[in-house]
């Protein structure tokens, strides 16, 4: 059985830290009785983040044990705090609004972070937001709320792209993000970024 209660403590530290005051509802943490939720679990060497959107869409999201709480509090917790929870950073989260087709949305863009063993931090590559945004410009969307998971690993071989919006792949995106032209100077590296677009 797994066991979301163990890292309630640390979790709820988090939000603490950031003076949000979060509540529990079974296994998950929320504000003000609504969602989003967040539950977590340790397993192995791997942490496990899980993000209720609502009652039928949960984002899972796997980090390192040793580092991932730190990497979702950089990453994903941002995010989450500008789009929902009246607690924006402009330092951190970016946001702005596109036109689509069917209106304007609101789009809240984490930081991309990179993580290398040593020295400086690869650049990105200079396309990587346009072609981001081409795609959220285009993608037939079904609800008023969506969650857009970005991960690359680069090594000798070159890119490899995992995108998931709403937790399903997406190929295309995937391929032209590989396409792009990653830099390797010898150091493996990988790349992690969390979008949330909502109806403006």
């Amino acid at each position: 059985m797994t066991d979301f209660h163990a890292m309630h403590p640390e979790l709820t530290t988090l939000f603490t830290d950031h003076d949000l005051v979060p509540e529990t509802r079974g296994n998950w943490l929320l504000l003000d009785d609504a969602f989003p939720a967040v539950r977590a679990h340790a397993t192995g060497r791997l942490l496990t983040v899980e993000i209720a959107l609502d009652a039928h869409r949960v984002i899972t999201e796997l980090y390192p044990l040793d580092a991932g709480l730190d990497l979702f509090r950089d990453g994903s917790f941002p995010v989450l705090r500008s789009a929902f929870w009246q607690s924006h950073d402009p330092n951190i989260v970016l946001t702005q609004v596109i036109r689509r087709p069917d209106g304007p949305w609101r789009v809240f863009t984490g930081r991309y972070l990179r993580h290398v063993a040593t020295e400086e931090r690869p650049p990105l590559p200079y396309r990587l937001f346009e072609t981001v945004q081409a795609f959220l410009h285009d993608r037939p969307l079904s609800s008023d709320l969506h969650w857009l998971s970005t991960g690359v690993a680069v090594d000798s071989d070159g890119p490899a792209a995992d995108i998931r919006l709403d937790g399903a792949r997406q190929p295309a995106l995937e391929a032209a993000v590989s396409a792009l032209d990653w830099l390797h100077d010898g150091r493996d590296y990988t790349v992690r970024n969390t979008l949330v677009l909502t109806r403006a």
